[in-house]
Formats: structure tokens, C-alpha cells, sequence
């Protein structure tokens, strides 16, 4: 009875392997380690674990955050310790400040055919990486921030290299193109506020399914990518409306034949937002079915190339728009043009048969906002729901009130107010 008893009772030690790494994995590398506690056989599990996470909840912290425990320490001791492969590298700890101690480890790592490594560093500067990072060529996913790099002139490449993040990262000049050359399996590429960086190049990437570029970019070259599926561009302002034109425009789309997920954050949609926008697109979207931007509702500019995109895409269902400015700059700009404009587009409203979910976010309640809802509300045949975030309890009667007057062209058409968001959103993306 008391064997039978024991064995019931200790079922934890009895589980496959690879469930009990799988526990282990998606446990804090701290809890990780009182497993041991747990029955002889858990003792050392978690010295073998392939997925190594060093962030916030490693160490413990004081009533002030600050932390109570030196990590560089934890790290060396868990590594040493370590007797498995290592799959998996995240450091991202923003009380890390011995970088130094981070040479000892890609080291390390670039002994044990690592697959994925995560390099998050908050230090004043930024951490020079070691050339032996250029030697993990098992890689398959590689996110950057806060480092800078001088590539190895003998570096062959990321052979098997699926996923690249580099934010806040200082590379020499054609050191973006050189890197997205030697990784011929890429697929997923972030490149974000790159130190001294303003033009780039993607062309290398053959196989590319999802682009997202932010910052003080002011060209992005594609080249034709029919592998493309998913892109996100968020441009600082900087970049002005001076440089908006037709052949931006009609050269982005007609290299991305295939795209379905289209993201405008930040500034991106003046560098589109020119004087005579077309009613579409030479080349339509055929598969585009998601559309989100970040918009300047003042602008009639911005407002027609959204309207042209929306024509140039017959499979588009969902869309998001999210205000760029304040409400004071929506308010005292423009709005004598602004009224004109609405005044005879609404007299020559056109029909929009695809769209059926439109969600507004960070919403005013200003006149600017109310006369594009009122637009979509009057021309878009089969929309189901229309989903409202107001950017303060404050305007919800307002809109409540402005919205019950408006028309509505689907009979099925439903209006949803929601919370305001907790924080307030400064910018899209």
C-alpha cells in the first residue's frame, strides 16, 4: 500500500523527457532552477533545457527596482553549469550594464550550434558584438538591439537563417545589404531607427515573406518580391510630404504583387499622399485583405491615396485607421479646405463593395473624423461592423450623438464604441 502510495505520488518524476523540457522551457530561468527541489530525478533537468531566457524576472529587485542580484553572475554559473544543447540565447535585461561579461558568452554559443539568439541591450552605448557571433552558422532567427557590428570579411552567412530583427543597430555602409546577401533562406526582416542608415536595399532577399522598416528612412529598394506577403513601414517625419509623388506610389505596389497584410505606421503615407492621386492603382492589389494606417484626417491628400487603395484592392476586408495628429492640430488647420473637400466628394460618394470591418482608433471626435466616418458609413455596401476606440471616455456621447445622425448604405452595419485605450497612444506603430 505505501509503495503504491509513493509511486502516485511521485508521477512528476515519471514524465517523457520531453514534455518535462517543454515545462522547463516556458518557466523563468530562476523558477527553472527550484525544480531541482522537486524529486531526485528533476535535480539536474534544468541544466539541460535548450531554451536559455535571461530577462527582468531573473533577478530579484528592491522596492525601487533595482536589482538585488548581479545577473552577469547567474549567466556564467547557468552556462557552466549547462550540459545539454543550447537551442535558444534571449538576454534582455535592462539592468544589465556589464557588457563586457556578453564577449564570454556569444563565445560560448558559438560552440554549440545555437539556433536562436536574442541580444537586448539598454547600456548608454551600444555593445560592440565580437566577430565569433559570425560564426554561429546554425542560426535560424537572429534580433538585435541597442549593438553595432563590423561584419568579418570572411563571414560565408547565415545559411539557414529564417528570421533577422536589427533595431537600434550601427552597421558600417552596404552592411545591410552585405548581411541580407549571405542569409539566402530569409524570410521575416525588422529593421528599425538604424544608426546613420536612411537608404537600404532588400533586393538580396529572394524569398522574403515579411518586411518591417522604421525610421529616418527616406528610400526603401524592393526590387520585385513575389514572396512578399506582410509589410509594416513606419517612417519619422522627417521624411516630408516634399518627397511624395506618383512613382512612389506605383513603383512600392507594383514590386509587391502579392502583398495581403499592408501596415502604414508613423509618417509613412505622406511620402504616397501627393496632389491628383488616381482613383486607383495601375496594378490592383488582387490580394490584399488587410489594410492598416496611421492617418492625418486634415490631409485630403492622405485621405485620397487611403480612398485609391482601398478601389485598388478587391479581396480588402478589414481595415484600421488610426489618428496621427491631436485634436487641436486637426481643428485649427485647414478646415475651410477640409469642409470643401468633403462637400464634393460626398456629392460624388462612391461605392466600396468589399470592406467589412473598419475599426478607428485613438479617436477625437473631431470634425475631420466624423466626415471620414461619415464617408465609409455612406459607401461601403456590405460593412458589418464599424469598431470605435475613442481616445477618452470624454467624446463617447459626442460620437454617440454624431454617429446616430449619419446614413448608412449596409443595412447590416453595426456601430461599436469601445473603452478608451489605458494609455494614450503617441504614435502609430
Amino acid at each position: 500500500m505505501e509503495k503504491r502510495m509513493t509511486q502516485e505520488s511521485d508521477r512528476i518524476s515519471e514524465l517523457p523527457k520531453h514534455i518535462a523540457e517543454e515545462i522547463l522551457s516556458r518557466l523563468p530561468i530562476k523558477q527553472a532552477g527550484r525544480t531541482s527541489v522537486l524529486s531526485r530525478k528533476w535535480r539536474h533537468k534544468w541544466r539541460s533545457i535548450p531554451r536559455l531566457v535571461f530577462d527582468d524576472q531573473c533577478t530579484r529587485k528592491n522596492v525601487y527596482g533595482q536589482p538585488l542580484q548581479n545577473l552577469a553572475k547567474i549567466i556564467d554559473r547557468v552556462l557552466l553549469l549547462h550540459t545539454g544543447p543550447i537551442q535558444t540565447f534571449v538576454l534582455s535585461d535592462k539592468g544589465l550594464s556589464a557588457t563586457r561579461d556578453i564577449d564570454h558568452w556569444i563565445l560560448r554559443l558559438s560552440e554549440v550550434s545555437i539556433k536562436q539568439i536574442e541580444l537586448c541591450i539598454y547600456a548608454p552605448r551600444k555593445y560592440k558584438l565580437p566577430s565569433c557571433l559570425f560564426n554561429c552558422r546554425d542560426l535560424t532567427r537572429l534580433k538585435l538591439y541597442g549593438c553595432s557590428a563590423t561584419i568579418p570579411p570572411s563571414f560565408e552567412g547565415f545559411k539557414n537563417l529564417d528570421t533577422l530583427y536589427l533595431e537600434r543597430v550601427g552597421l558600417p555602409p552596404n552592411g545591410i545589404e552585405f548581411l541580407i546577401s549571405r542569409c539566402p533562406l530569409l524570410k521575416h526582416l525588422t529593421l528599425k531607427n538604424l544608426e546613420g542608415i536612411t537608404r537600404v536595399s532588400v533586393e538580396a532577399a529572394h524569398n522574403l515573406e515579411s518586411l518591417n522598416v522604421g525610421g529616418a528612412f527616406l528610400d526603401v529598394a524592393f526590387g520585385v518580391r513575389n514572396h512578399l506577403e506582410s509589410v509594416t513601414i513606419g517612417f519619422d517625419d522627417i521624411i516630408g510630404s516634399d518627397n511624395a509623388n506618383s512613382s512612389n506610389l506605383h513603383k512600392f505596389f507594383q514590386h509587391v504583387p502579392n502583398i495581403q497584410i499592408l501596415k502604414i505606421g508613423n509618417y509613412s503615407l505622406k511620402c504616397w499622399a501627393f496632389e491628383n492621386v488616381p482613383p486607383t492603382l495601375p496594378r490592383a492589389l488582387v490580394h490584399l485583405n488587410y489594410l492598416s494606417t496611421c492617418i492625418d484626417f486634415n490631409s485630403k491628400e492622405q485621405i485620397l491615396t487611403v480612398i485609391c487603395l482601398i478601389r485598388s484592392s478587391p479581396q480588402l476586408r478589414n481595415a484600421v485607421f488610426q489618428t496621427q495628429n491631436s485634436p487641436k492640430k486637426q481643428q485649427t488647420t485647414g478646415i475651410a479646405t477640409m469642409a470643401d473637400f468633403w462637400k464634393d466628394h460626398h456629392h460624388q460618394s462612391c461605392c466600396l463593395e468589399q470592406l467589412q470591418v473598419v475599426s478607428m482608433r485613438t479617436i477625437f471626435g473631431t470634425e475631420p473624423e466624423l466626415e471620414f466616418m461619415k464617408f465609409l458609413l455612406t459607401s461601403l455596401l456590405n460593412l458589418q461592423k464599424m469598431i470605435i476606440r475613442p481616445n477618452d471616455r470624454t467624446i463617447e456621447v459626442k460620437l454617440l450623438r454624431e454617429l446616430v445622425r449619419f446614413r448608412r448604405v449596409s443595412a447590416q452595419a453595426e456601430v461599436i464604441i469601445l473603452n478608451p485605450p489605458k494609455s494614450h497612444c503617441k504614435s502609430c506603430y
